[in-house]
């Protein structure tokens, strides 16, 4: 294939790329992602406005509201056409720099969520912590890595959009393997600790806890395989970042609701116990939830309160 047939390719590709965002064939773009933000906002308001100040809040709200920014810098990007090489290099180190701490933020929530999980056993803080920064550092070391080899070059067609005529797409794929890493390693500990602790127990709270981190694993697995394949697989550079921006809103989307899954259910819980729902006070399950574990709550079992009760104090502990 010579040059000129790259570049049509190469353009062809990214229109079709462009032409699919928009459209809404990937999963979760920007259309979507505010169409889940206005179905949520109420559930936010309700739930997680009146919390205190904690990590857990702030992530919530820094990935929620982020995001939207992230989709600008992906329409800076992709969308407009006829810009010099040097206006698209920094148009794509914005997006991938952005995307990339979006990842790192929603698998932050993950990671509480495992410590809560196990009840706040420290040995199991100490390894996710470990873990964590390894694997994140690692993955952002590569993408930087691999924007050096990203390179633009001017075309003698005029009004094209951006697509990189060089890069070094196996490290953009290391970036994803790392980040799918992350999950599985969080998946599998979800999973150790529901055999060894939680095995026995009934508890509506351990069901909401499992059933999204599994449905979380399930789909962020699946986007993450999906776009080393395209990275590696896509025949140019137009194609290889179909996916990208999927992924990083469906994690958001996930992530934030995985949260108010936790309040809403311990709102309800409330209602059950109380007759009324508590507006304000220290927080359970990850901050997500009001006081659970009141222990003259004769409605709840006793192990759903012994649990309850750990998460409350794991998280009012370090948040």
């Amino acid at each position: 294939m010579d040059a000129l047939d790259k570049l049509i390719h190469g353009y062809e590709d990214t229109k079709n790329t462009q032409y699919l965002g928009l459209s809404g064939m990937p999963l979760f773009t920007p259309v979507e992602q505010l169409a889940d933000f206005l179905e949520t906002f109420p559930d936010e308001v309700r739930l997680m406005w009146p919390t205190p100040l904690s990590l857990p809040k702030v992530l919530f709200f820094t990935l929620r509201y982020y995001v939207f920014v992230n989709s600008i810098f992906a329409v800076a990007y992709g969308i407009p056409t006829g810009m010099s090489p040097k206006q698209c290099s920094d148009a794509f180190m914005r997006i991938s720099y952005s995307s990339i701490l979006i990842m790192i933020a929603s698998e932050a929530i993950l990671s509480v969520r495992v410590y809560a999980f196990s009840g706040g056993n420290k040995k199991l803080l100490a390894f996710l912590i470990v873990q964590y920064v390894a694997i994140h550092a690692s993955a952002f070391a590569l993408l930087c890595k691999f924007t050096e080899t990203v390179h633009f070059a001017e075309y003698p067609i005029k009004n094209l959009p951006c697509f990189p005529a060089e890069a070094k797409n196996i490290l953009l794929s290391g970036v994803y393997a790392l980040l799918l890493g992350s999950v599985i390693i969080a998946m599998l500990s979800m999973v150790y600790i529901a055999v060894r602790k939680h095995r026995n127990l009934n508890s509506g709270l351990i069901i909401v806890f499992y059933q999204d981190g599994i449905f979380y694993f399930i789909c962020l697995s699946a986007l993450a395989s999906a776009n080393i394949i395209v990275n590696l697989a896509a025949p140019s550079a137009g194609m290889k970042f179909l996916l990208v921006q999927a992924e990083v809103n469906i994690q958001v989307i996930l992530s934030t609701r995985m949260l108010l899954h936790l309040r809403s259910w311990a709102e309800e819980n409330q209602w059950r116990s109380h007759g009324s729902i508590p507006t304000s006070g220290a927080v359970a399950a990850l901050d997500y939830s009001a006081r659970l574990a009141r222990r003259d709550q004769q409605t709840v079992s006793t192990l759903d309160l012994q649990f309850a009760g750990r998460l409350t104090e794991t998280v009012e502990s370090e948040y």
